[in-house]
C-alpha cells in the first residue's frame, strides 16, 4: 500500500487506489489532453492560460482516481543540457514564480475546503543539472543568487499558491 498504485483490500472494503502522477503537461495515463511541456507554456507569459490548462489537467487526473501530483517544477533552466529543462519555465524566476502560482491554483482549485487535487512544488532548492551527479551534487550558489534567484519562485508557491507539498532535490546545497 506504499507504492503510487495500491492494490484493492477486498476484506477491508478499501478500493484500488492510485494516487501518483506528474501531470507536468497532462495526466499521463491511457487516452488524454497532451499540452505542450512548461517551457513551451511559459513562452506565452499568459497566466490565465497557464490556469486554464491547470484546471482541465486536474479534471482529466481527477477522472483517473488520481489525488496528487508531482509537479510543477519550480526550478530554474540554468544549463540547456539538463535533461528536465523542458519541465521548468525557463530561467526568468519572476516568470517561473507567476506561472507556477497560476498552474497550482488551477491543479488545486478555489474552494476553501476541497482540493481538485494536492500540487506538488518540486524540487527544492538549487536543482538544475547536472542530472547524472544528482545524488552527490553540493550545490553551492552565492547567498545571492541563492535568495534571488532559486528560492523566489518556491516562496511564491508557497505563500501566494498555497501548494500542498514541497519535494526536496536530491543535491546537497552548501552541505546539507
Amino acid at each position: 500500500q506504499m507504492q503510487s498504485t495500491a492494490p484493492a483490500i477486498e476484506r477491508l472494503g478499501v478500493p484500488a487506489y492510485n494516487w501518483w502522477n506528474e501531470a507536468l503537461h497532462g495526466v499521463a495515463q491511457g487516452r488524454a489532453t497532451v499540452f505542450p511541456p512548461a517551457i513551451g507554456l511559459a513562452a506565452t507569459w499568459d497566466t490565465a492560460l497557464m490556469g486554464r490548462v491547470a484546471t482541465a489537467i486536474a479534471r482529466e487526473t481527477r477522472s483517473r482516481g488520481i489525488r496528487q501530483v508531482l509537479s510543477p517544477v519550480a526550478n530554474l533552466a540554468t544549463d540547456v543540457r539538463w535533461g528536465r529543462t523542458e519541465e521548468t519555465y525557463g530561467e526568468d524566476p519572476y516568470l517561473t514564480a507567476r506561472m507556477g502560482v497560476a498552474f497550482v491554483r488551477g491543479l488545486q482549485g478555489d474552494d476553501p475546503v476541497y482540493r481538485k487535487l494536492d500540487a506538488t512544488a518540486k524540487h527544492l532548492a538549487v536543482h538544475s543539472g547536472p542530472e547524472a551527479d544528482r545524488h552527490h551534487f553540493d550545490a553551492k550558489p552565492s547567498k545571492r543568487d541563492l535568495y534571488d534567484t532559486y528560492l523566489p519562485a518556491f516562496e511564491a508557491l508557497v505563500k501566494e499558491g498555497d501548494v500542498d507539498a514541497v519535494m526536496g532535490a536530491y543535491n546537497r546545497v552548501y552541505g546539507e
